[in-house]
């Protein structure tokens, strides 16, 4: 099992939605970041070959980090929409989730719904670390 702290755990959170991928040392906790190759071009990554190199050579010594998937991202957002006070706002975003797009569309009326963003991104992090934590085994 590899313990690591919140704050280390915030750091992989923040890295992985700056599209990075995250690695961490099994014996030690040491985080490596790398751009991910799906979203960087080579010429965006060659600041980073010396930790690409390592990861490269010895990759039993890291545990590759996972990126939440596109459906668990929805549940995060089904869950949030439910635990909304009942109204206008969350018959909108449940009408929003049940159309084509609705991370686009969701995303654009958060955007606009002053205190409920923050309350958005704060129930994200919050999902998403516990999520997080799941992947590392570190939910007691």
């Amino acid at each position: 099992m590899i313990h690591l702290d919140d704050s280390l755990l915030n750091d992989i959170l923040e890295q992985q939605q700056l599209g990075m991928s995250c690695y961490v040392h099994r014996q030690t906790g040491q985080l490596i970041t790398v751009p991910d190759p799906d979203q960087f071009s080579e010429l965006e990554t060659q600041d980073w070959q010396a930790d690409m190199h390592q990861v490269e050579m010895f990759p039993e010594q890291y545990w590759p980090v996972p990126n939440l998937s596109s459906r668990d991202q929805f549940r995060f957002m089904e869950a949030f929409v439910h635990q909304l006070p009942e109204g206008l706002f969350q018959r909108k975003l449940l009408v929003i989730l049940s159309r084509p797009k609705p991370f686009r569309h969701f995303k654009d009326a958060i955007d606009r719904s002053g205190s409920y963003r923050l309350a958005w991104f704060a129930f994200r992090n919050e999902q998403t670390l516990l999520w997080l934590k799941r992947q590392l085994s570190l939910v007691e």
